[in-house]
């Protein structure tokens, strides 16, 4: 299951069927999580579409768990969210990122043309 599917099970759970997520105007969010808004985290991913990070779904299990590290890490939950509750995605593990591919791309050239780095 990808972020995007795991947000949309959530979403579903919250309002109670599939049909009323669209009705949904992400101001009660389970918990009374949210942003400084009052803004449910997931609201603009509600329907299934865009490409959430899954920084938010972080925020969304600290906030659950009264903001602690220690309590998301021995958290057992079943909710479709917990294989993303420490900010990263299980299923990228091992992949560069695309920051160093390009920083190393950077210094080959760098070396390969004798040119110093001056940063």
């Amino acid at each position: 299951m990808t972020p995007l599917e795991a947000i949309r099970r959530v979403c579903v759970a919250c309002v109670g069927s599939p049909y009323e997520v669209i009705n949904c105007s992400g101001d009660k969010c389970l918990n009374g999580q949210g942003d400084e808004n009052g803004k449910c985290y997931y609201y603009p991913f509600r329907m299934g579409k865009g490409r959430p990070s899954v920084k938010i779904i972080r925020k969304f299990c600290l906030e659950c768990m009264d903001g602690s590290n220690q309590l998301v890490t021995q958290c057992e939950s079943n909710c479709p969210l917990h294989q993303y509750r420490f900010g990263r995605n299980p299923k990228r593990a091992g992949l560069v990122h695309k920051g160093s591919f390009k920083h190393a791309v950077k210094r080959n050239f760098l070396s390969q043309h004798r040119i110093s780095n001056t940063r």
